[in-house]
């Protein structure tokens, strides 16, 4: 659907969220095969060459699409309540991640295959490989963070917050593809099993 007739010329802030939200529908119903430049354009209703005025690539697009993503996330953990608890903190931000894997988690290994093994390096992909780190930076924050309201101790690794990243996004998969439902197991208990099992995994005894 043209977003033409909502944006006024001139807003180009307003331009590159028309670009941005025409991608992203775009990633969803057909994932990254079907992101092409002319398709944005036509789904923003605007031409191809306003869109390479905002984007070099559609690399550069899907890399904005995630970091906006990730900069929502880090929000999240930035005010989420401490006094949740580890687990109930990982419960308050699994929607997002979730979403964040729905949207882009399948299109990712396409984009990481053509653009980070292939070597390019536009302003976008490497502000997304930036923004990356610093959501990392802020799970690592707000685990410390609680773990030190709740009296508990965090495991001194550094790979303590990558590991319960990659839970969560294990856990996405897990709820996209509904494998714990065909077993009988809810996903709200799943969510609390394996938030409740972090929480376990990275507390130092």
């Amino acid at each position: 659907m043209s977003t033409e007739q909502t944006t006024a010329w001139g807003d180009a802030e307003g331009r590159r969220r028309d670009i941005l939200s025409s991608a992203e529908l775009i990633l969803e119903q057909q994932g990254y095969a079907g992101l092409t430049m002319r398709a944005i354009a036509v789904g923003a209703g605007v031409s191809s060459g306003t869109v390479y005025q905002y984007f070099s690539g559609k690399e550069d697009v899907f890399a904005a699409l995630m970091e906006r993503r990730l900069d929502e996330l880090q929000r999240t953990l930035a005010t989420v309540d401490r006094g949740l608890g580890i687990a109930g903190v990982l419960r308050e931000i699994e929607p997002q991640v979730t979403e964040l894997w729905r949207r882009f988690g399948r299109s990712a290994a396409q984009w990481e295959a053509k653009v980070l093994s292939g070597g390019r390096r536009g302003k976008e992909v490497a502000g997304s490989a930036q923004d990356y780190r610093k959501t990392i930076r802020a799970l690592a924050k707000a685990l410390a963070e609680t773990a030190q309201q709740c009296g508990q101790t965090l495991l001194d690794d550094p790979a303590l917050p990558h590991f319960v990243w990659d839970s969560l996004i294990g856990l996405a998969d897990d709820l996209l593809l509904q494998g714990a439902r065909a077993n009988r197991v809810k996903p709200a208990a799943l969510v609390e099993f394996a938030t409740g099992a972090i929480e376990r995994g990275i507390i130092s005894r």
